[in-house]
């Protein structure tokens, strides 16, 4: 439960309501867009969900179209890497009725890199929420995770061997993933590289911890749907939101895996810097209208 918590909390953050969500099948199909292309870069989809409000004019929708639409991310990352969560769990199974298996270590890593996530979930979110939650906040965390990809991609970690540590390392960042701007695989990329993986192995874990995150936030923030439904009128957005941001982000998922064999961070980070203060300028510009606060995020 406090995982499927921590990860549920990440997508509510209290602004947004539970109702009809009034949103169209373009602009649901926008929102998958945005969403599936960001969710697995180093570039914060909250950061980029907030620009893309103000400048289609639009603040609230419901919370289970935040949440169902991350299932569309959920199943290309499935794809992806459906085999290595299958290994694992075999790995796992076999070492519970006492039988060696490789797959049970790697298994015990991923589990402690998902514990600081929930734990931060549990006992964070409020604050985080109240105080972390304005565009202003979401810019300055954009740009300080640009510079740490920058400084990142100047350690040229070697490593391909998963450890303890990594495992520690990457759960411990990823709990500050929590804030928005900040991006989960952004820091979760960093923190592998800077413990010592290669490039390459860091981003394949950060997608593998991704998973228990994503469906935990499905279970727990979906816990209701059943007995609510869907309204009719909001099935078809529904479903083109969960169709854009999986198609979406599978082929973001493949992009990446493709990149990092040869790729580097740096361009990741100064993009963030550019962006960050795009955002900070139209957030800050009085013709666009109150600040609101950012999408719900991963």
């Amino acid at each position: 439960m406090p995982l499927a918590l921590a990860a549920g909390s990440w997508y509510g953050r209290g602004m947004c309501r539970r109702a009809s969500a009034g949103i169209s099948i373009a602009r649901a199909t926008l929102l998958g867009v945005a969403q599936g292309l960001t969710e697995f870069l180093p570039v914060s989809s909250s950061a980029h969900l907030l620009l893309l409000g103000r400048w289609v004019r639009f603040r609230r929708h419901s919370l289970d179209f935040d949440v169902v639409v991350h299932l569309g991310c959920l199943g290309a990352l499935a794809a992806h890497c459906g085999r290595d969560w299958a290994a694992l769990a075999r790995g796992g199974w076999l070492w519970a009725r006492g039988v060696a298996a490789p797959g049970a270590g790697a298994l015990a890593i991923l589990m402690i890199a998902c514990i600081p996530a929930a734990a931060a979930g549990v006992l964070l979110e409020r604050p985080a929420r109240g105080r972390f939650r304005r565009p202003a906040q979401v810019s300055i965390l954009t740009a300080a995770m640009g510079l740490a990809l920058i400084a990142a991609d100047c350690v040229k970690g070697d490593g391909a061997r998963l450890g303890w540590r990594h495992g520690v390392a990457v759960g411990l960042a990823q709990a500050l993933a929590l804030l928005p701007g900040v991006s989960r695989s952004g820091i979760t990329i960093t923190a592998g590289v800077l413990w010592g993986l290669s490039l390459p192995a860091a981003v394949e874990f950060s997608f593998l911890v991704a998973g228990p995150i994503l469906a935990g936030a499905a279970l727990w923030g979906l816990r209701d749907l059943p007995r609510r439904g869907i309204p009719r009128e909001d099935r078809l957005p529904f479903a083109a939101g969960i169709v854009a941001s999986g198609v979406t982000a599978y082929l973001a998922i493949a992009w990446m895996l493709r990149y990092v064999v040869a790729g580097h961070l740096a361009p990741f980070g100064l993009y963030r810097l550019a962006f960050a203060a795009l955002l900070w300028r139209a957030t800050r510009d009085p013709d666009r209208g109150r600040e609101s606060p950012p999408p719900a995020r991963m």
